[in-house]
């Protein structure tokens, strides 16, 4: 029986040719919050958005130059159920006993994930939430660390 409990897809990171003006179209035209823009590190440039309760739901990192269509798509963040984590380290073991090729595991201050791809390529993302969504708390804190992520161990 897989430990996996996945209770909703959280966000989703695109590629654009410019985040900026993506993050402008996206707040006017599905009026979403902009709650942080990445700073140094591998995410500059990033701007993450929010429908308001979670700390984003989109983000938006550039695209390299010359990105054909269909690049764009970055990684689908997968929410566990449990904030627990030792099941994310199950988790990370029921990947590992199976061949998923992982990626990385990063802490995100607002919640820690483990980045893998299927048999395709696409990058997928299972991660513990652990700081809470509601009341902001967690829009607060991506904004405090401006989007950074640390390599996490298991």
């Amino acid at each position: 029986m897989s430990p996996i409990k996945v209770s909703h897809i959280a966000h989703i990171v695109l590629f654009v040719k410019d985040p900026e003006a993506s993050a402008r179209w996206y707040s006017e035209i599905l009026n979403m919050k902009i709650v942080a823009r990445a700073g140094d590190g591998p995410y500059k440039g990033g701007v993450f958005l929010s429908f308001g309760v979670s700390d984003h739901d989109i983000a938006l990192f550039k695209a390299e130059e010359g990105a054909s269509k269909g690049k764009e798509f970055e990684h689908v963040g997968l929410m566990l159920e449990s904030t627990s984590m030792e099941d994310l380290r199950a988790n990370y073991s029921f990947f590992t006993e199976r061949g998923v090729e992982i990626a990385e595991i990063l802490d995100h201050g607002v919640s820690v994930g483990i980045y893998f791809y299927d048999p395709d390529g696409h990058m997928l993302e299972v991660f513990c939430q652990n700081v809470p969504q509601e009341g902001g708390a967690s829009q607060s804190e991506l904004n405090r660390n401006q989007g950074q992520a640390n390599p996490v161990s298991f």
